[in-house]
C-alpha cells in the first residue's frame, strides 16, 4: 500500500456503561466502540478541488469547459500547483449562480462578479490577484503533490466522495447545521415555533459592521434545539475548541477577501455558533466553548481526557479558506491527529475531518435537492482505529450524518425531532431521518482489532502526480462499494423561484439518477378550479446512469391564465412537483419539491 491518501477527520467516541458492585466491565460493541467522536471542519474547498483525480473516486470528468464571461472563452479543470487559492463567492446567491439550474457553468463568472462586491476594496479574487488566473482558479484541482498527507489519509482509511455540505450557503449556516440540524430566521427570537427554515441563517455575528445583534440591549439568542442540549440531557460531555486567532471566512458571505476578525472562545462568531443558543446558555455549557489548548491537554493527560463529543474550528491562518495556504492547513490538521493518534484516547476514537462550504471551487455533481437544500460536495475523510482500510465510500451523506453518527452512539437513536426530544421547533423535517442519507457506521469495521496509528510528518514531501482527468488508471485503492450496491438516488436541480412568462409556461428542473432509471415527474398548483388543484403536464423519460437532462413541465394555456389572474391579486401561486423515480430490482423513491412562481 503507497503512502498518499488524504485524511477524514473523525476523532471516535464512547459509550460509558455504569457498572454494578463487583460486576466485570462489559465491553462495548459495534458503534459503542467509539467513546470519543472528533469532527475536524476546515473551510472552504469543493471534493473536486482536492481529490477530482483521486483514483477510484467519483472525480473530474471529461470535456468539462466552464465559460469565462470576463476574458472570453473557456476554462477546462487544471492541476494548481499554487499554495495560495481564491476560489470565489460562495453564498446563496454565488451557490445558485454556479449551480445555474444545473448546468454548472457559473464558477467563473461569479468569481468575476466579486469584482462589483463594496464590502471592502480586497473583496474579489481577481482584484487582490491580479491575474486571469486569480480570476479562474475556482477551476483548479490539487492533488497529491500539494496534498500528500491528505492523499495518505484517504488511502488508508476511509474517503467521502458523495459527501455534501449540509446548506446552501457559506460558513454560518453550514455550522448552524453541523451543531443543530438546521438554519432558520425567527419572527420571535425568544419562541422556537416562530423559526422557518432560511438558506442564510439567522443574522450573523458582524463585530466587523458594529456590535453583534446577540450582545447588548436588544441581543437576540437562537431558540431552535441544538445537539448538546441532548448530549447534556444524557450527561454525555462535549466541547468545541476554537483556535484564537482571525476568523478564517469573510463577515459578509459573497465577499471573497476582507479584512480578519479575531475570534476566541467567547467572541461572536460564525465558527463559534453554539453561545447564540438558548438552551447551551440555559443548561450552563458556556463553558464547554473553549480554547483549542485544551484540546491538546486533554489528549495528552496521561488518561484520554477527551469528552465524548467534540468540535474543532480552526483560525484564519489554519483553515485553508483562500486565501490561507493549503500547507499551513494541512500542517494543522495532521498536528491534530497525530496528537490523538499518540494518546491514550485512539482506541476508541473516529474523526471526521471536512470542509464547511465549497469556498466558490468547481464541483461536477448537481447536489440533491431537499428541505433546506444541501450544498456542492466537499471533502470527507473519517479516520479511526476501526476505520475501513483504503474505502471509498459512496453513498449520498451530508454534514447531518455526523449528527446522526453520535446520535446513534451515544444517544439511543433520538434524533433532533420536536415531536420526541422534549424541547419543540418549527423545523419542517429532521435532517438526520432524510430519505438517501446514508450510514457511516458502514465506514467502520468493528469486528477488527484496532489498528496502530499512522503518524506523519507534519511537513510532509510532495506525492506523485495523479492521472488528469479523464486518463485511465488502475485504482490504488479498494474501493468494495459499486453501483450494483449503491442504493437509487435521485440527483437534481430545481430554481426554487421561476417566471412562467421568461419560461413560456413551463417549470424547468435538471434531474438525473446515479443509475440507470425510469423518471415520472408530476405536480399542481396551489390553485383551484372546480375543487380540484390545477395540475402540470406531466413527463416520463429515461436516463443512463449519472446523465442529468433537462426537462419542462409545461402548464396548460388555461392554467397558465389561472396564474396570471391569482398573481395580478397578489395571491403566492407555487407549485409542487413530485418525482419518482425507479430501476430495475430497486423500489420506486419518490421526492417532492415546491416551486415559487412569478409572472413579470
Amino acid at each position: 500500500m503507497t503512502r498518499w491518501a488524504a485524511i477524514g477527520a473523525f476523532a471516535a467516541l464512547s459509550l460509558s456503561l455504569p457498572l454494578t458492585a463487583g460486576a466485570a466491565a462489559v465491553e462495548p460493541q459495534g458503534i459503542h466502540k467509539i467513546q470519543h467522536v472528533i469532527v475536524i471542519m476546515q473551510e472552504n474547498r469543493s471534493f473536486d478541488h482536492y481529490f477530482g483525480t483521486y483514483p477510484g473516486a467519483n472525480g473530474i470528468p471529461t470535456g468539462v469547459c466552464v465559460p469565462d464571461p470576463q476574458h472570453g472563452g473557456c476554462v477546462a479543470p487544471f492541476h494548481d500547483a499554487n499554495d495560495k487559492n481564491y476560489g470565489g463567492p460562495h453564498g446563496y446567491a454565488a451557490f445558485r449562480g454556479d449551480l445555474d439550474e444545473g448546468r454548472l457553468d457559473g464558477f467563473i463568472s461569479e468569481s468575476e462578479r466579486g469584482k462589483t462586491c463594496v464590502l471592502n476594496e480586497g473583496c474579489s479574487p481577481c482584484t487582490e490577484g491580479g491575474t486571469v488566473e486569480s480570476c479562474t482558479d475556482s477551476m483548479g484541482y490539487h492533488d497529491a503533490r500539494e496534498l500528500p498527507n491528505y492523499w495518505t489519509y484517504a488511502q488508508n482509511f476511509v474517503l467521502q466522495d458523495n459527501l455534501f455540505e449540509a446548506s446552501e450557503g457559506y460558513s454560518w449556516p453550514s455550522h448552524l447545521y453541523m451543531v443543530s440540524g438546521w438554519a432558520a430566521v425567527c419572527k420571535n427570537w425568544l419562541q422556537a415555533m416562530s423559526c422557518a427554515t432560511n438558506p442564510n441563517g439567522p443574522p450573523a455575528p458582524d463585530p466587523v459592521s458594529g456590535p453583534s445583534p446577540y450582545e447588548g440591549p436588544g441581543a437576540i439568542s437562537l431558540p431552535w434545539t441544538d445537539i448538546t442540549y441532548l448530549l447534556h440531557k444524557n450527561g454525555v460531555s462535549w466541547g468545541y475548541y476554537v483556535f484564537q486567532g482571525s476568523e478564517p471566512d469573510c463577515e459578509s458571505d459573497e465577499a471573497v477577501v476582507c479584512k480578519p476578525v479575531h475570534q476566541a472562545p467567547t467572541t461572536p462568531g460564525k465558527w463559534n455558533p453554539l453561545p447564540e443558543f438558548t438552551d447551551v446558555k440555559e443548561d450552563g455549557q458556556l463553558g464547554s466553548v473553549q480554547s483549542l489548548t485544551n484540546f491538546y491537554t486533554a489528549v495528552h493527560s496521561g488518561e484520554c481526557g477527551l469528552p465524548n463529543v467534540s468540535w474543532i474550528s480552526p483560525n484564519g491562518a489554519v483553515s485553508e479558506h483562500p486565501s490561507a495556504l493549503v500547507s499551513t492547513g494541512q500542517a494543522y490538521v495532521t498536528t491534530l491527529i497525530n496528537a490523538v493518534m499518540r494518546s491514550p484516547c485512539w482506541d476508541s476514537s473516529a474523526i471526521f475531518l471536512s470542509w464547511d462550504d465549497w469556498g466558490g471551487f468547481y464541483d461536477h455533481v448537481i447536489p440533491p435537492v431537499l428541505d433546506g437544500g444541501y450544498g456542492f460536495r466537499v471533502p470527507g475523510l473519517v479516520i479511526s482505529p476501526y476505520a475501513r482500510a483504503g474505502y471509498i465510500d459512496h453513498q449520498q451523506l451530508s454534514h447531518d450524518a455526523y449528527l446522526k453518527f453520535i446520535e446513534d452512539d451515544f444517544l439511543g437513536g433520538q434524533r433532533l425531532d420536536p415531536k420526541t426530544d422534549g424541547r419543540p421547533d418549527a423545523r419542517p423535517v429532521v435532517r438526520e431521518d432524510l430519505p438517501g442519507l446514508g450510514n457511516l457506521e458502514s465506514e467502520f469495521a468493528f469486528n477488527q482489532p484496532p489498528r496502530a496509528p499512522l503518524l506523519l510528518p507534519v511537513s510532509a514531501a510532495a506525492g506523485p502526480a495523479s492521472a488528469a482527468p479523464g486518463e485511465q488508471t488502475a485504482p490504488t485503492t479498494s474501493a468494495p462499494t459499486t453501483s450494483a450496491n449503491v442504493a437509487l438516488q435521485l440527483v437534481a436541480s430545481v430554481a426554487p423561484r421561476q417566471d412562467l412568462r421568461l419560461h413560456g409556461g413551463s417549470i424547468y428542473l435538471t434531474l438525473g439518477c446515479n443509475k440507470a432509471c425510469s423518471l415520472y415527474a408530476h405536480g399542481h398548483l396551489n390553485l383551484r378550479s372546480h375543487r380540484r388543484h390545477l395540475r402540470l403536464i406531466a413527463r416520463r423519460t429515461a436516463l443512463a446512469a449519472s446523465h442529468a437532462v433537462r426537462i419542462a413541465l409545461k402548464l396548460s394555456r388555461t392554467n397558465e391564465a389561472a396564474v396570471r389572474r391569482a398573481l395580478q391579486a397578489r395571491r403566492n401561486v407555487e407549485a409542487l412537483i413530485a418525482i419518482d423515480i425507479t430501476a430495475p430490482g430497486e423500489a420506486r423513491r419518490s421526492y417532492l419539491v415546491k416551486v415559487v412562481l412569478t409572472y413579470r
